[in-house]
């Protein structure tokens, strides 16, 4: 089932957009001819007292430039290139995502432009869905984060900070293909003047499957050559329009973002008795976020900035009986339909008081609503709401030292849940958290030193209260929050001339961990089911290191590597998934040529657990080439391999991933 938007409706809609958009400011006069920066200062999230989104090198930063230089086209693989982020695949949803120090999505949750994008019913996201042809930045918060984010960043955060015009008129057209019968397309414009900008954006994916490794051993589910069911589409549009009047930095935006989906699923190829093979295809997968934001000013020092919106998602699943797709007559198919919406906003404000302190506080209010049903069933109405609010202040000391204290308080209510199986609805439950945390950084020239310490938390999700897990569970509506002790130490900084570098070590520890506990009770036909509890204390350890060696004008090489060691406290027979133990990114970006830029990089993985009780996914090795041609008038090639070994390599046991593959593509730049 396609969206009803049609690719002709769509770029219609956004000529459209822009020109009204434009009618707002083109009659003003052209902005002054000075550098602007194309990042959207409303949509970030920094550390208070910083500057950029490193944070004084508790955050990591990886640029819209940097992902296109590594052909990175999904928000995914760009967050990957960041220090201590790996790339995994949740399989049986054939969803993307990024672990942050072994932190899932669900810890630490996707914000676009400051705004949470993460799925109301189990707080993931599918960060492969979204295109990174409108990215300026991504920052990728670890651990001690700022306290004004908000609630459920238990490991960190990830902001994606999106682009905003640079020149009066600017348009960016892309086109290209890419392996397994794919292409790609996509379109910019914007408009800048003195009183404000205008933007609009399109881009489209599509592919009709992908090629496993040659080296791929054929399954009873998976014959090799063209992976069954991993054809995929993303179409993503998005506009804004902001009024900046005056001199004293006060901006209003709106904006519009829409990702419409489909994907199949590839099934299940592995050696795992305990996983049953899944024959799904998610239908639709659709995201609507409709934001407002600004920046007003107040005396010499201090601003306001509120932030409002409402995001929606639709998602259906359709479950088969077999490799056909064609029939849904056994028990285990069905057509399952998501409905869901969130609504919310914050207001952060701050100021420099005196020459020491530099405060910022924030206060947040989001509802979930999760709408659910089986085609042919009633329908399930699950409703929370969660309030927080923020504070930190960043008080100068002696010379160049300086001290970050914040804290944060959230609670989250359960204002409505349907229990389909007991014919009612369950027992209200809610949960609150107290989050503080501190930071001391002392400047050098080129670099900072640091230590920080900070307590984090993470509400237990719809999902993770209310669902029986087609059958399989127990509901436990009790659930408290996880919460998260996180200590580090580091420096990120110049270490000599030409060779900067990082470098951190790092511990957390994890309480009131949500995980199964299996043979909990029987059903009506004697099968074993497991519930969900708190019933984990496990800790996580490691260090990153990383330099980045300018060789000569036009060369650049660099590393980055993370140790990870964790382990569960009560019991080390359960196995911490999806991310492996060692992780090692090495890269080189030469200008052999004005006109053409190389870069060749490789990634090593050690094994990951893919289950807790033991299924492992081998390590491996990845090596990639990326190429940029500047050509005249405006125009760009790129072209690249990856996976250039043909390395057979599965990111969740069981799912191999794609062998060697091509792209390559045109871009035009007005």
């Amino acid at each position: 089932m396609r969206s009803d938007y049609s690719i002709f409706n769509i770029q219609c809609s956004i000529i459209k957009l822009l020109a009204v958009a434009g009618g707002v400011v083109l009659g003003l006069p052209a902005a002054a001819q000075e550098e602007v920066s194309p990042v959207f200062a409303l949509g970030e999230v920094l550390v208070v007292g910083a500057e950029d989104a490193g944070g004084d090198g508790t955050a990591a930063a990886v640029t819209g430039e940097q992902a296109d230089r590594a052909g990175r086209r999904s928000v995914a693989e760009a967050a990957a290139l960041a220090p201590g982020v790996v790339l995994t695949r949740i399989g049986g949803r054939n969803e993307a995502a990024a672990y942050v120090r072994g932190f899932d999505t669900r810890q630490v949750p996707l914000f676009i432009d400051g705004i949470p994008v993460y799925v109301p019913y189990d707080g993931n996201v599918d960060m492969g869905r979204f295109d990174a042809f409108g990215l300026a930045e991504l920052s990728i918060a670890k651990g001690y984060s700022p306290a004004i984010y908000g609630p459920n960043t238990l490991g960190g955060a990830i902001n994606v900070v999106s682009l905003r015009p640079t020149q009066p008129e600017e348009l960016v057209v892309r086109a290209g293909a890419f392996s397994g019968e794919g292409f790609e397309s996509a379109l910019r414009a914007g408009l800048l003047r003195d009183q404000g900008y205008a933007q609009a954006g399109i881009s489209y994916r599509e592919r009709d499957h992908f090629r496993v490794s040659d080296d791929f051993a054929p399954t009873a589910t998976e014959d090799g050559g063209r992976r069954d069911n991993s054809d995929a589409r993303d179409l993503q549009v998005n506009a804004k329009v902001a009024w900046t009047p005056g001199a004293k930095g006060d901006e209003f935006a709106v904006g519009f973002v829409r990702q419409d989906s489909e994907k199949g699923v590839p099934v299940y190829a592995g050696t795992d008795t305990n996983v049953a093979p899944r024959y799904w295809r998610y239908a639709e997968w659709v995201k609507n976020s409709v934001y407002a934001v600004g920046n007003v000013a107040v005396g010499q020092t201090g601003y306001v900035k509120p932030r409002f919106y409402y995001d929606t998602y639709e998602n259906t699943v359709e479950a088969y009986d077999d490799a056909t797709y064609a029939t849904q007559t056994k028990k285990s198919s069905f057509t399952s339909v998501y409905d869901d919406y969130s609504f919310g906003g914050s207001v952060e404000g701050g100021l420099r008081a005196g020459e020491r302190h530099d405060l910022r506080a924030a206060a947040h209010y989001k509802q979930d609503v999760h709408r659910e049903h089986n085609v042919g069933g009633p329908t399930s109405t699950f409703k929370d709401e969660t309030f927080a609010l923020g504070a930190e202040d960043r008080i100068a000391l002696a010379g160049k030292l300086s001290l970050a204290l914040g804290a944060e308080a959230a609670a989250r209510n359960s204002l409505e849940a349907d229990d389909a199986n007991a014919g009612e609805a369950f027992a209200d439950n809610d949960n609150a958290a107290f989050n503080p945390q501190a930071g001391l950084f002392y400047a050098v020239t080129g670099g900072t030193f640091r230590a920080t310490v900070a307590r984090k938390s993470r509400f237990p999700t719809l999902k993770d209260r209310y669902s029986y897990r087609l059958g399989k569970a127990l509901a436990n509506p009790d659930l408290d929050p996880e919460t998260a002790l996180h200590y580090e130490i580091g420096y990120r900084g110049r270490i000599l001339e030409n060779l900067d570098g990082h470098l951190s070590g790092f511990y957390s520890r994890l309480d009131d961990t949500i995980q199964q506990v299996d043979r909990v009770a029987q059903d009506d036909e004697g099968a074993w089911l497991y519930q969900l509890r708190n019933a984990g204390e496990s800790e996580s350890a490691g260090a990153e290191a990383g330099l980045a060696w300018t060789v000569a004008p036009g060369l650049t090489a660099g590393f980055d590597y993370l140790y990870l060691h964790r382990r569960n406290l009560d019991d080390p027979e359960i196995k911490p998934t999806d991310a492996p133990e060692h992780n090692l990114k090495a890269y080189v970006e030469w200008r052999v040529h004005s006109r053409l830029t190389l870069v060749p990089n490789v990634e090593c993985n050690s094994s990951r657990y893919s289950s807790s009780y033991g299924t492992k996914a081998d390590g491996f090795w990845l090596g990639n080439l990326d190429a940029q041609i500047a050509l005249p008038r405006g125009f760009g090639l790129a072209a690249g391999i990856r996976n250039v070994f043909d390395e057979n390599y599965e990111l969740n046991e069981g799912y191999p991933e794609e062998g060697r593959s091509f792209y390559a593509s045109v871009q035009y730049r007005f």
